[in-house]
């Protein structure tokens, strides 16, 4: 992902917990505005641009499912004759200028799970958008994103798609390459659609250029490029241009540019699965991850790692103690041992027991902590990224490194971690005094150290599922916590 990917982070200034001394605000006067708002659609050239624009934004808005204001006004404007048109173009020019100042006031948590469908879109405004004239009043209701004509483009693409209105649906069983159905005719016309380069010939057989297709298509939803057409696979192919459209503008509005960020941060993208390290809009570092299985979500939060941690002991927090351990415990007591655990009371003392005080602690509920051993059988690996936070969330490494090869990687209990952690920490660590040297002299102990960054650098985990990525092509990935599970209308356009 390049650079177009990385400026949209400036949406997130919003938030009240921004750390200090990353953004560089804009202060302007505010203005209550008059309650209705009136202009003249039909005065000259540039009005006609205007309607057009604000149209092209009341199309995408429906399709985004931002709120029913927009499919309501959709549907009244594709009634009413063209030339009668001013009090919807009125409308919609209100309703679009409200969502973007309610959406500008929001909190990155409703941002990124998209909770604008019961927003008030009556409210006066705050302030009108300004210009010096109409066409550039609208184009400020836009989302301020560097890639935004680009979607744009690809959305119209989308649904200008000759399959569009009569979209395929696959039902079948797994198909692996040299293997033969029936369905591989309507398979190649869909990825042929998609511009994923599939032959054209109708053959039954599952032959290796549409193996190779297929791979392109896995990789860019984010799925495992093996080329078998399984049930993710056969759902992405099942999924429509005005889905892909649909979602797509969803994450325009996620990534909305608002201002300028500035200096270098650390972002992760939930359903991509990937860290990356962000200086002057340019991603400078990235690594795998794995994040929470959808039963314990990692949140969307905004903080700052201001520490990093060596030989970490890993505290077992108490819901993965009750949910996890303790059954395994009741299985095989050696469990602990194994992976060397010690058992401590509130004191954070360590506690032995006899094998009668072990049955009748298991039976109390086992009202103690566990506490892992630093070393690398620790579940928290070698390193910890410390950021505070009201989740108990940070990042670490891992001993399980083959899990990271797998294309859908939402499998821990919240945490998210760090496939190539050494190098991150080395990266942050660069302009402090625990050169590579230092560290990995550390790293030979098991004594837990706390290295103190420098500069605290700004991390913030995100949801942005589908974007345009620096070769021009809509990427997508699995909506791993529902997010985007949203539907108030049956058919949209």
């Amino acid at each position: 992902m390049g650079k177009k990917y990385w400026l949209a982070l400036a949406n997130l200034i919003w938030l009240g917990c921004w750390p200090a001394g990353m953004v560089h605000a804009s202060e302007g006067q505010i203005q209550v505005a008059s309650p209705s708002i009136q202009h003249d659609w039909y005065q000259n050239s540039t009005a006609e641009q205007a309607r057009h624009e604000l149209e092209s934004q009341l199309q995408e808005a429906v399709l985004a499912q931002l709120h029913p204001d927009f499919y309501r006004l959709w549907q009244q404007l594709q009634k009413t004759p063209s030339e009668r048109r001013g009090a919807l173009y009125d409308e919609a020019f209100g309703k679009l200028a409200r969502f973007q100042q309610a959406w500008r006031a929001m909190d990155l948590v409703a941002r990124e799970q998209m909770q604008t469908l019961k927003l008030d879109l009556t409210k006066p405004l705050a302030h009108e958008p300004v210009g010096d004239n109409l066409l550039e009043q609208v184009k400020q209701l836009r989302p301020q994103v560097a890639e935004y004509e680009a979607v744009r483009e690809e959305v119209r693409k989308l649904l200008a798609m000759p399959m569009a209105k009569h979209w395929p649906n696959l039902d079948m069983p797994t198909l692996r390459a040299g293997e033969s159905s029936t369905e591989l005719g309507q398979i190649r016309s869909i990825l042929n659609e998609l511009g994923d380069g599939a032959p054209n010939h109708q053959d039954a057989t599952y032959d290796a250029d549409t193996e190779a297709a297929i791979k392109q298509f896995q990789r860019r939803h984010g799925l495992t490029a093996d080329g078998i057409i399984g049930r993710q696979t056969r759902s992405w192919l099942n999924t429509g241009p005005q889905v892909r459209a649909s979602l797509l503008l969803r994450n325009l509005w996620r990534r909305d540019l608002v201002d300028q960020l500035a200096g270098r941060y650390v972002l992760v993208n939930i359903p991509d699965y990937r860290l990356s390290v962000v200086e002057s809009g340019n991603e400078v570092f990235t690594s795998r991850v794995i994040v929470g299985k959808e039963q314990r979500a990692t949140p969307i939060l905004a903080s700052e790692i201001r520490s990093i941690v060596l030989n970490p002991a890993w505290h077992v927090p108490r819901s993965i103690l009750s949910k996890d351990i303790l059954p395994k415990l009741g299985r095989d007591p050696a469990y602990l041992d194994r992976e060397q655990f010690e058992v401590i009371d509130g004191e954070g003392n360590p506690v032995q027991f006899s094998e009668d005080g072990w049955h009748q602690a298991l039976a109390s509920g086992f009202p103690y902590r566990l506490r892992q051993k630093p070393g690398d059988h620790n579940a928290l690996g070698r390193y910890k990224f410390y950021l505070p936070n009201n989740e108990a969330i940070y990042l670490h490494s891992t001993p399980r490194k083959s899990l990271f090869e797998q294309g859908a990687r939402a499998f821990s209990s919240g945490c998210i971690r760090v496939e190539h952690a050494d190098d991150l920490a080395e990266l942050l660590l660069a302009d402090s005094r625990y050169q590579p040297d230092k560290v990995a002299n550390i790293l030979k102990e098991t004594q837990t150290k706390w290295l103190p960054l420098t500069t605290p650098i700004p991390v913030f985990t995100v949801y942005w599922s589908s974007w345009i990525d620096d070769e021009g092509r809509q990427q997508l990935r699995n909506d791993i916590y529902g997010f985007d599970r949203v539907s108030f209308q049956s058919r949209l356009l």
